[in-house]
């Protein structure tokens, strides 16, 4: 069983919000290998109607080393269109793991923190070590969502605001040769 790590909950416009990451995170030792990640959020609406949220271009992401070093952030260029439906739904008194594909992947020497940007990129933090680490997710949800159809525009909205979730801590642990 995978144990994770969860962020404390912070609330914002009827919405609570956690993130959540596996707690230990195996190393790939061999080149051109990687390790799947458990990485997303919590997402609980308390609100009485549904609500849409934004998939495009609605995170950032902070990782912090454990001497509190920022790692810096790369990404590929975003698209406009997703694969799939561009937006989350979350009923009223449901909850949603809102989960990206993500993997720590080695590449000669070099480790990388790959989380999928849902635009058919990935966001990057490289020249990682094993080791703790603290991951902080900013999640944005603004404007309208055009490619709801006017039934789901009637029946729900579109959750707007800004949160800032805590960081979560997690540890690139022991070497393993698991290619996937």
């Amino acid at each position: 069983m995978q144990q994770s790590s969860r962020s404390q909950v912070v609330e914002v416009n009827g919405v609570r919000f956690q993130t959540e990451i596996q707690s230990v995170i195996p190393v790939p030792i061999l080149p051109w290998t990687k390790s799947n990640v458990s990485l997303g959020i919590y997402v609980t609406n308390k609100t009485a109607t549904p609500l849409y949220f934004r998939r495009l271009d609605s995170l950032e992401l902070t990782l912090i080393d454990d001497v509190g070093k920022a790692i810096e952030i790369e990404s590929d260029i975003l698209r406009l269109r997703v694969k799939g439906t561009p937006y989350y739904t979350v009923y009223s008194g449901k909850s949603e793991f809102l989960s990206w594909a993500s993997f720590i992947y080695r590449e000669f020497c070099q480790l990388q923190l790959k989380i999928d940007n849902e635009a058919g990129g990935f966001y990057y933090f490289n020249y990682l070590k094993p080791g703790k680490y603290k991951l902080q997710i900013d999640y944005r949800g603004s404007g309208k969502l055009p490619e709801l159809s006017p039934e789901k525009q009637a029946s729900g909205k579109v959750w707007t605001g800004i949160v800032t979730i805590p960081f979560v801590e997690f540890c690139l642990g022991s070497y393993t040769s698991k290619s996937r």
